[in-house]
């Protein structure tokens, strides 16, 4: 759904014309929530991303091309195409457990691990 951009975020909800409530705006930084904010704009995107990177010490490709298509090189034994793909994942469980008021709520590295 990512690669399609058939992704059920709130902005694709309302072109879709699914009722929504109160707002299209993401709901932790009231920006309009698409795919590219969900993923790589996003205050808590971001956070991951930087720390992820940082603790693999690797350049991941963050762009909107990048999540989609997973370009990663192969130079070393690390799959970083996987490792991109539970990050986004990981973001994505965190965001509906947010959205549909989870009790059980967890940061979005807790959902990696």
């Amino acid at each position: 759904k990512l690669h399609s951009q058939t992704l059920p975020v709130k902005a694709w909800l309302a072109e879709k014309g699914v009722p929504i409530a109160w707002t299209d705006n993401c709901i932790l930084c009231k920006k309009q929530e698409t795919i590219e904010h969900v993923f790589l704009y996003c205050w808590d995107a971001v956070f991951f991303w930087d720390v992820l990177q940082r603790t693999l010490k690797k350049d991941l490709p963050l762009t909107p091309h990048g999540i989609r298509f997973l370009p990663v090189k192969g130079d070393d034994s690390v799959p970083l195409d996987m490792v991109m793909l539970l990050g986004l994942h990981s973001l994505w469980r965190c965001r509906m457990a947010v959205r549909h008021a989870d009790v059980d709520v967890r940061p979005v590295h807790k959902y990696f691990a």
